[in-house]
């Protein structure tokens, strides 16, 4: 009985350290408009991933993934300047932005584009672009939106536990 109560609760606490393990991964929505030049009022949105840092974190992290829907293009991390290093910007912890460009096209086609992160915080971050190839032709404001991923609650695991504690002592009952 006691070996079968220790599997139980070994197997237990295994699922519950896979449940309440803290996510590796961020991923933030991207949302803007284009403030100034001939898109001026043109909206986009995307996405960005990376790893997370710690707390208070000062620094970057280097992106994971990303995608930008703008002017009727998609823009993906691989489509970014080979020369230029995708980066998360971190001040205390915060999001200041992503540093990144988009200039390897013809921009009469597909505008050049470049992300810049702000430099003591996220409302300062900008999306420059260039339709022209003439340069920067206008900025957009940029807000960067947290995506929650749901996290077990610490309930649920003590439920688990709980059950499979139910079922080795059931199981004991019935071999004696």
């Amino acid at each position: 009985m006691t070996r079968q109560l220790l599997s139980a609760v070994a197997l237990a606490a295994t699922l519950f350290a896979g449940l309440a393990a803290p996510a590796q991964a961020a991923l933030y929505r991207i949302d803007g408009v284009v403030d100034s030049g001939s898109l001026a009022g043109t909206a986009f949105s995307g996405s960005l991933g990376f790893d997370d840092p710690v707390a208070g974190f000062d620094g970057s992290v280097d992106l994971t993934g990303f995608t930008l829907d703008f002017a009727g293009h998609t823009y993906s991390l691989d489509m970014a300047d080979a020369g230029s290093l995708p980066v998360a910007w971190f001040s205390a912890g915060s999001l200041l932005g992503v540093d990144l460009l988009f200039s390897g096209g013809d921009p009469l086609s597909q505008p050049l584009l470049a992300l810049v992160a702000g430099f003591t915080e996220a409302s300062q971050a900008l999306l420059a672009y260039d339709t022209t190839g003439l340069g920067t032709e206008g900025y957009g404001s940029v807000v960067f939106t947290e995506v929650t991923q749901d996290v077990p609650e610490p309930a649920s695991a003590a439920l688990v536990m709980a059950a499979l504690a139910g079922a080795a002592l059931a199981r004991r009952r019935r071999q004696t």
